[in-house]
C-alpha cells in the first residue's frame, strides 16, 4: 500500500508541477515540450489546455494517494495512455526523432505505476 501511495504521489507531484508551470510561465514550459505559442491565443492554449491536462492528472493522482481510492486513477491513467498512443502515431506517421522515446518512457512509467496503485487501492477496499 505504501508503494502504491508513493507512486500515485509521484504522478501527482509531476502533474501539479508541470501544470502550474504552464499556468505561470507558458512560454518556458511550452519550450520544454517543443511548443511555442502563436500570439495571445497560443498563450491561452498553453495556459488552458496544457495546464488542464497536467493539473487534472496531478490533482486526481493526489486525491487517489491521499484517500487510497482507485476510482480517482482512471482519468490519469487514460491521460497518459492516450498521450503514448498519440506519440506512437506520430512515430509511425512522422518518423523517429532524437529523444522521441524519453517522454514515452515517462508516460509508460506513470501508466504502469498508476495501474499498480489502482489495483492495490481496489484490492484494499471491502466489497459492497
Amino acid at each position: 500500500m505504501l508503494i502504491a501511495r508513493i507512486l500515485a504521489a509521484l504522478a501527482a507531484l509531476f502533474g501539479i508541477v508541470v501544470g502550474l508551470g504552464f499556468l505561470v510561465d507558458p512560454v518556458k514550459s511550452g519550450a520544454n515540450f517543443f511548443l511555442s505559442p502563436n500570439g495571445i491565443p497560443g498563450m491561452a492554449v498553453l495556459r488552458a489546455d496544457m495546464c488542464a491536462f497536467f493539473l487534472t492528472g496531478g490533482i486526481l493522482s493526489a486525491a487517489a494517494a491521499w484517500r487510497q481510492n482507485a476510482g480517482f486513477l482512471i482519468a490519469p491513467i487514460l491521460l497518459f495512455a492516450i498521450a503514448i498512443t498519440g506519440r506512437t502515431v506520430s512515430l509511425i506517421v512522422d518518423g523517429i526523432t532524437p529523444g522521441a522515446f524519453v517522454p514515452m518512457a515517462v508516460e509508460a512509467f506513470f501508466v504502469v505505476s498508476l495501474m499498480f496503485a489502482q489495483r492495490t487501492f481496489a484490492a484494499s477496499r471491502p466489497n459492497g
